[in-house]
């Protein structure tokens, strides 16, 4: 595949907004072709027309059918920014069409269904990926670095504050807030957790969702982590501290600034920033698009098992394991699904007068 790549965008809402800002600087940079924008609403359309950094879109481009994008023979990519009880339909049927599909976190609200979709996209020898762009952030970056290469000793301990003033009146606090630090756990420690267990509480929105959750999780080699979540801080907290043997690291995740402590010194560790995180993701998936690479990336499947533990165990209020399921027995399972029900239907139209 040569030139630029035809991307549409399903969906326009706040960080479908930001996405299209981010897919015009890369059609500046002449990586991508942003072809068509589509939102059911015509006034998140119209924002985008009087936006500063998406005002260069021209009302062509813009589309209450997702039809005008999935049957767009210059489309190569959708991106899916809806809300996360869409993902799955929307995705499904952009690779059924076709599309390789970027689809923002969660990938799913179901690690069945997000299973489904690799496997969906394997068949057509396209690719899907989550939109993780917390791991182009260049000071966890340098932070797993340094953890690689053994610089914090053994490793005690990670503690990760995820904080958002915003939040929406029907969204669950695990899946809304709580994908982005199991994404960057699985980057510093090279795993998924073993075991998870957390409490949650309603304060402001009491009968409604929660406003607060804490989340611990034991990972392989004795490594514990801890994860905060919480929608009532008067200011957004994205920070990381990691614990090891021969010292600990901070990782503020907004300034993309890293702190080492060791012993009775603490200094800060040179860190330059990417120009966008979002921006290198899409430029970076892209990338793999033009080459075909469909190697298959489980990040997003994972991702989603583990927070369906996280929310198992405050539902049952105990410690709950997470599934960490064989990829090809999961999607082996899939196809005996489908076999069944194929057989089942048969044997009801024999059976019919």
């Amino acid at each position: 595949m040569s030139g630029p790549i035809g991307v549409g965008i399903v969906g326009a809402g706040q960080s479908g907004t930001k996405l299209a800002a981010q897919y015009l600087a890369a059609q500046r940079r002449e990586k991508i072709n942003l072809l068509k924008v589509c939102d059911t609403s015509i006034a998140a359309l119209g924002a985008l027309l009087i936006a500063r950094e998406t005002s260069s879109i021209t009302q062509e481009r813009l589309t209450t059918d997702v039809h005008d994008i999935l049957n767009n023979p210059d489309i190569a990519i959708v991106h899916i920014a809806t809300p996360s009880q869409t993902h799955y339909d929307l995705s499904k049927m952009a690779l059924e069409m076709g599309k390789n599909v970027l689809v923002e976190n969660p990938m799913t609200l179901s690690s069945h269904e997000a299973y489904h979709l690799v496997d969906v996209a394997k068949t057509g020898g396209l690719l899907i990926e989550v939109n993780h762009a917390v791991r182009f952030n260049r000071a966890l970056q340098v932070a797993s670095e340094m953890l690689n290469r053994g610089e914090l000793g053994k490793l005690f301990h990670v503690k990760v504050h995820w904080t958002d003033q915003t939040s929406s009146p029907d969204a669950d606090i695990i899946f809304n807030l709580g994908h982005n630090p199991v994404d960057i756990l699985n980057l510093l420690l090279g795993a998924w957790p073993k075991d998870v267990s957390g409490v949650e509480k309603a304060y402001r929105n009491s009968g409604t969702h929660n406003d607060v959750a804490y989340i611990f999780a034991e990972y392989p080699n004795g490594i514990f982590a801890h994860i905060k979540l919480s929608w009532l801080n008067p200011r957004n907290v994205r920070e990381v501290t990691i614990v090891g043997s021969e010292g600990s690291l901070i990782v503020d995740c907004l300034t993309q600034r890293l702190v080492q402590h060791h012993l009775d010194t603490t200094y800060e560790i040179p860190v330059t920033p990417g120009y966008s995180l979002v921006a290198s993701q899409i430029e970076r998936f892209a990338g793999r698009v033009a080459r075909g690479d469909c190697t298959v990336d489980l990040t997003g499947p994972r991702t989603v098992e583990t927070l369906e533990a996280i929310s198992r165990s405050l539902s049952e209020k105990k410690i709950s394991a997470v599934a960490n399921v064989n990829y090809e027995e999961e999607i082996l399972k899939l196809t005996q699904d489908a076999e069944t029900n194929i057989s089942q239907d048969l044997s009801a139209e024999n059976k019919a007068p």
